[in-house]
């Protein structure tokens, strides 16, 4: 509706459009008026207004890019058989749709207008603007923008003034990270995740405590990296959920097609440490695909923690009752700060 306002004022001159607000921050997923003017408003194509109007649950995705300043990086589209390299950041993500219940399908919205905007401290600014291809990807390839680490780039699809959020995580080598899995480690059970693709409304229900624990490490002054096997079709419910839930801001890696969870983590947890130069001081999971990929990647039994049935398994640390809290009063809290 906001499209469609917007285009009945412009033929009666600027000063009839709806004024700009003051926010240095967007919630992509609510209407309402922006900060900055997009260049169009409205669907390029008919076709897919019909389809966000019947088919309105975003399936939107974007990148995080996650390297060293000034060095080697690697987006979460970066192939499984490429290596991070020095090179600008290429923003790559997705304009797509599906049912209220079609959680892991997408439907593209190709030709459509894009466009990133970030908030620098100061001022809105424009960082480009392309069009999505006939699969509904977009990317912005070697624009020579850096985002400060967790501030978000909103991806603008211009028909209706929906979002999306990139981030980057630029940090030196020697930065000491913490990974954390998300099903059944940070939710109570690997079958939250399904509730939520079935039920776009259905808000999954955290293992105990497990905001506390990524609000206590990054307190601490450590970057949380959430390195999970879903596929990536299920970022935008997958940020929101992280988001909503007060988790603290990290990177988000997930798969670009549905993966072998322990070759796909042991990938990245290389990347992390190999190629980034990163320490991983402790890892999260619960399943024996997160013991495979952190053992691995050579990191310690004693900083491995594992949650549920599996507590314990293979001489990690276990953690009992399905509760962080402990976890948290007797190990993190004694961590030195970064």
């Amino acid at each position: 509706m906001r499209a469609l306002l917007l285009l009945a004022l412009i033929g009666c001159g600027t000063d009839e459009l709806p004024p700009l607000t003051n926010a240095k921050s967007l919630e992509c997923l609510k209407a309402g008026d922006l900060p900055f003017r997009l260049e169009t408003t409205g669907f390029v194509h008919g076709e897919n207004a019909t389809l966000a109007k019947n088919d309105p649950r975003v399936k939107d995705e974007s990148s995080d890019t996650m390297g060293n300043p000034g060095g080697v990086v690697a987006s979460v589209y970066l192939a499984d058989a490429a290596t991070p390299t020095a090179m600008p950041i290429s923003y790559r993500g997705a304009k797509a749709r599906t049912s209220l219940t079609g959680g892991l399908f997408a439907m593209p919205l190709p030709g459509e207008n894009v466009s990133l905007w970030t908030y620098d401290g100061t001022a809105w600014q424009t960082i480009g603007r392309t069009q999505t291809g006939d699969d509904g990807y977009y990317e912005l390839p070697a624009t020579g923008f850096v985002a400060a680490n967790g501030t978000p780039i909103y991806s603008m699809l211009e028909a209706d003034g929906s979002c999306s959020e990139h981030y980057d995580y630029l940090l030196p080598a020697g930065t000491k990270v913490v990974v954390a899995d998300i099903d059944g480690t940070l939710t109570l059970s690997d079958n939250e995740e399904f509730m939520q693709i079935g039920d776009e409304t259905y808000v999954p229900v955290m293992m105990g405590a497990a905001d506390k624990l990524t609000q206590t490490w990054a307190m601490k002054g450590y970057t949380v990296i959430y390195l999970t096997a879903r596929p990536s079709v299920f970022r935008n419910e997958t940020r929101n959920w992280l988001r909503d839930l007060m988790f603290s801001a990290g990177p988000l890696v997930t798969a670009p097609t549905v993966e072998d969870a322990a070759i796909y983590k042991t990938l990245w947890l290389k990347r992390m440490i190999d190629n980034f130069g990163w320490q991983v001081v402790a890892a999260y999971g619960n399943a024996d695909t997160d013991i495979i990929a952190y053992n691995n990647a050579g990191i310690p039994k004693a900083q491995t923690f594992i949650v549920g049935p599996l507590a314990g398994n293979s001489g990690t640390v276990a953690i009992p009752n399905m509760d962080y809290t402990d976890h948290i009063a007797t190990y993190v809290t004694a961590q030195p700060n970064q």
